[in-house]
Protein backbone atom coordinates (compact mmCIF):
# COMPACT_ATOMS: atom_id res chain seq x y z
CA UNK A 1 0.00 0.00 0.00
CA UNK A 2 0.80 3.45 -0.64
CA UNK A 3 0.30 7.01 1.10
CA UNK A 4 -0.23 9.73 -1.44
CA UNK A 5 -1.05 13.02 0.23
CA UNK A 6 -2.78 11.43 3.01
CA UNK A 7 -4.70 9.01 0.54
CA UNK A 8 -4.21 5.35 0.91
CA UNK A 9 -3.76 3.95 -2.65
CA UNK A 10 -3.21 0.57 -3.60
CA UNK A 11 -0.23 -0.88 -5.19
CA UNK A 12 -1.83 -3.67 -7.10
CA UNK A 13 -4.94 -4.67 -8.69
CA UNK A 14 -6.76 -7.09 -10.56
CA UNK A 15 -8.76 -6.89 -14.03
CA UNK A 16 -11.26 -9.63 -15.25
CA UNK A 17 -12.13 -10.12 -18.81
CA UNK A 18 -13.15 -13.18 -21.04
CA UNK A 19 -11.24 -13.36 -24.49
CA UNK A 20 -12.19 -16.35 -26.44
CA UNK A 21 -14.15 -18.12 -24.12
CA UNK A 22 -11.19 -17.70 -21.50
CA UNK A 23 -11.38 -16.06 -18.51
CA UNK A 24 -8.55 -13.83 -17.77
CA UNK A 25 -7.40 -12.30 -14.39
CA UNK A 26 -4.76 -10.08 -15.24
CA UNK A 27 -2.57 -9.17 -12.23
CA UNK A 28 -1.27 -5.43 -11.99
CA UNK A 29 1.62 -4.12 -9.66
CA UNK A 30 2.88 -5.68 -6.54
CA UNK A 31 1.66 -8.98 -5.62
CA UNK A 32 2.99 -9.10 -1.95
CA UNK A 33 1.40 -10.53 1.01
CA UNK A 34 -0.88 -7.58 1.24
CA UNK A 35 -2.17 -8.44 -2.47
CA UNK A 36 -2.36 -12.34 -1.64
CA UNK A 37 -4.58 -11.36 0.80
CA UNK A 38 -6.91 -9.30 -1.09
CA UNK A 39 -6.93 -11.06 -4.49
CA UNK A 40 -6.91 -14.31 -2.99
CA UNK A 41 -10.88 -14.65 -2.77
CA UNK A 42 -11.00 -12.77 -6.05
CA UNK A 43 -8.98 -15.52 -7.82
CA UNK A 44 -10.42 -18.63 -5.60
CA UNK A 45 -13.88 -17.17 -7.17
CA UNK A 46 -12.79 -17.05 -10.02
CA UNK A 47 -11.04 -20.35 -10.36
CA UNK A 48 -14.14 -21.62 -8.43
CA UNK A 49 -16.73 -20.39 -11.17
CA UNK A 50 -14.53 -21.32 -14.57
CA UNK A 51 -15.05 -24.69 -16.23
CA UNK A 52 -12.84 -23.67 -19.33
CA UNK A 53 -9.58 -22.15 -19.65
CA UNK A 54 -8.43 -19.27 -16.66
CA UNK A 55 -5.55 -17.48 -17.67
CA UNK A 56 -3.76 -15.54 -14.97
CA UNK A 57 -1.44 -12.49 -17.17
CA UNK A 58 1.44 -11.62 -15.07
CA UNK A 59 2.66 -9.12 -17.56
CA UNK A 60 1.88 -6.19 -15.21
CA UNK A 61 3.09 -7.61 -12.25
CA UNK A 62 6.04 -4.96 -11.45
CA UNK A 63 7.06 -7.04 -7.90
CA UNK A 64 6.74 -11.01 -6.98
CA UNK A 65 7.07 -12.20 -3.42
CA UNK A 66 6.84 -15.71 -1.71
CA UNK A 67 3.05 -14.72 -1.16
CA UNK A 68 2.60 -13.99 -4.95
CA UNK A 69 3.97 -17.55 -5.78
CA UNK A 70 1.66 -19.16 -3.17
CA UNK A 71 -1.28 -17.14 -4.69
CA UNK A 72 -0.64 -18.54 -7.65
CA UNK A 73 -0.38 -22.14 -6.55
CA UNK A 74 -3.23 -21.81 -4.54
CA UNK A 75 -5.86 -20.93 -8.00
CA UNK A 76 -3.67 -23.62 -9.81
CA UNK A 77 -5.32 -26.00 -7.35
CA UNK A 78 -8.65 -24.87 -7.05
CA UNK A 79 -8.82 -24.04 -11.08
CA UNK A 80 -7.87 -27.94 -11.93
CA UNK A 81 -9.82 -29.56 -8.99
CA UNK A 82 -12.64 -27.85 -10.75
CA UNK A 83 -11.95 -29.07 -13.75
CA UNK A 84 -10.60 -25.99 -15.06
CA UNK A 85 -7.45 -25.14 -17.13
CA UNK A 86 -5.03 -22.59 -15.70
CA UNK A 87 -2.58 -21.19 -17.77
CA UNK A 88 0.04 -18.25 -17.06
CA UNK A 89 0.76 -15.41 -19.30
CA UNK A 90 4.83 -14.45 -18.35
CA UNK A 91 5.40 -11.43 -16.92
CA UNK A 92 9.15 -9.55 -16.86
CA UNK A 93 12.36 -11.05 -16.13
CA UNK A 94 12.45 -10.24 -12.36
CA UNK A 95 8.78 -12.09 -12.18
CA UNK A 96 10.01 -15.14 -14.26
CA UNK A 97 13.20 -14.73 -11.84
CA UNK A 98 11.15 -15.71 -8.65
CA UNK A 99 9.22 -17.86 -9.98
CA UNK A 100 12.18 -19.60 -11.49
CA UNK A 101 14.16 -19.28 -7.93
CA UNK A 102 10.92 -20.80 -6.38
CA UNK A 103 11.43 -23.86 -8.14
CA UNK A 104 7.62 -23.83 -9.21
CA UNK A 105 7.87 -23.29 -12.94
CA UNK A 106 7.26 -26.67 -13.78
CA UNK A 107 3.48 -26.64 -11.82
CA UNK A 108 2.46 -24.18 -14.31
CA UNK A 109 1.73 -24.10 -17.62
CA UNK A 110 3.45 -21.15 -19.41
CA UNK A 111 2.18 -18.76 -22.08
CA UNK A 112 4.94 -16.18 -23.79
CA UNK A 113 1.69 -13.91 -24.97
CA UNK A 114 -2.31 -13.88 -24.66
CA UNK A 115 -4.68 -13.36 -26.15
CA UNK A 116 -3.64 -15.12 -29.41
CA UNK A 117 -3.86 -12.99 -32.60
CA UNK A 118 -7.60 -11.98 -34.09
CA UNK A 119 -8.99 -12.96 -30.69
CA UNK A 120 -11.51 -10.14 -29.10
CA UNK A 121 -12.49 -9.20 -25.51
CA UNK A 122 -15.27 -8.63 -23.56
CA UNK A 123 -15.57 -7.36 -20.36
CA UNK A 124 -16.32 -10.34 -17.47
Amino acid sequence: MRFAMGVHELAFSLRERVVGGAVVAELLGEIDIFAEQTLAPRLESLATRCRGDLVVDLRGVTFLDASGIRLLLRTHLRATARGARLRVVRGGPMTTKVIRIAGVEQAFTWLDAFPPVGVGSVPA
